[in-house]
């Protein structure tokens, strides 16, 4: 997996760089993925849970995930 910058995007709440993670790793009777999708996340943000539905709704309005 890649953790890099996706296009220097910002965190709507705390406006540190945006990273990706895996959302759906697809393995099709091979050892290897045949497909792995992408979602953006904050580290700091993603997992504080007393703002997760804000950051949320954010990214949701934002990318349409």
């Amino acid at each position: 997996m890649t953790k890099e910058l996706l296009h220097g995007d910002l965190c709507p709440l705390c406006r540190r760089p945006l990273t990706l993670r895996t959302a759906v790793e697809v393995r099709s009777n091979t050892p290897y993925p045949s497909r792995t999708d992408m979602v953006p996340h904050c580290e700091s943000c993603a997992d504080d849970m007393t703002r997760a539905q804000e950051w949320a709704d954010l990214m949701h309005a934002r990318y349409d995930i």
